[in-house]
């Protein structure tokens, strides 16, 4: 029994470690610029109509989604230029590369220039310096961003800042952020997705406790204070997508 609650954390611990890697980014295009983004503008239309099964047969820890998409904005729109999906290919001495490869016509059809109507949000497009790595998500922190909000896939405003004024911006936000429904809903959730492994984890510092006396009121107290520091600080530093909007609400 104890040797598998230790195999069951170790599961937990290796997939959470995959969850937490720095992600491989989509692409904006502007003019002679190729600018990451700190976003993933397809995710929601993909829940809804996902990309056909068995077309992406290689996911890593890097790149999650199992693609690469290229955006453009035409008219003030923006638009998929190009998706690509990543394959392992022998070469001439016999080793494997990896390569990108197209599947805009598998996921979208012969619609050119894919509008994404469907979403409204932030672009956040770092460039510069890389100031700091983090080897989460899209965390890491780069010298100057370039800020874009959309609405209905339509360009509204931009903004250039440093990376200074981003983290600023980062933190005002989250502040606000703490404050509403969904911030609360995907905190609930977080902390749900985790609770069985805490529970593991609690009845194997049990097992080597032999204090009777402890308060347990209390000690649950503090465990659920640091469940939600841990799942406030998780939510920071691993989530962009709560930042819809350039100018921060202020309700």
């Amino acid at each position: 029994m104890r040797f598998s609650k230790i195999y069951f954390i170790l599961a937990f611990l290796i997939s959470v470690k995959l969850f937490a890697t720095a992600q491989a980014p989509d692409y904006l295009i502007i003019g002679k610029d190729t600018l990451s983004i700190q976003s993933n503008p397809l995710q929601e239309y993909f829940e809804a109509h996902p990309i056909p099964k068995n077309l992406i047969t290689i996911i890593s820890s890097g790149n999650w989604r199992g693609y690469i998409a290229y955006f453009q904005f035409l008219d003030g729109k923006l638009v998929v230029e190009n998706i690509y999906k990543e394959e392992a290919k022998e070469n001439d001495k016999a080793q494997t590369d990896f390569v990108l490869t197209s599947i805009y016509k598998e996921v979208f059809g012969d619609n050119k220039n894919f509008e994404c109507n469907f979403y409204s949000g932030l672009l956040i497009c770092p460039s510069g310096k890389m100031l700091q790595y983090v080897h989460m998500g899209y965390s890491s922190l780069f010298e100057n961003y370039t800020l874009i909000e959309l609405k209905d896939g339509i360009n509204i405003k931009s903004k250039k800042i440093t990376g200074e004024e981003f983290m600023d911006f980062k933190k005002k936000y989250f502040k606000y952020y703490k404050k509403t429904d969904e911030y609360k809903q995907k905190a609930k959730e977080f902390k749900e997705m985790t609770a069985d492994q805490d529970k593991v984890l609690n009845e194997l510092m049990s097992e080597k406790s032999n204090n009777n006396k402890e308060n347990k009121y209390l000690k649950q107290k503090e465990a659920d204070y640091k469940a939600d520091k841990q799942v406030e600080s998780f939510m920071f530093i691993f989530l962009n997508d709560y930042m819809k909007t350039i100018e921060i609400p202020l309700n």
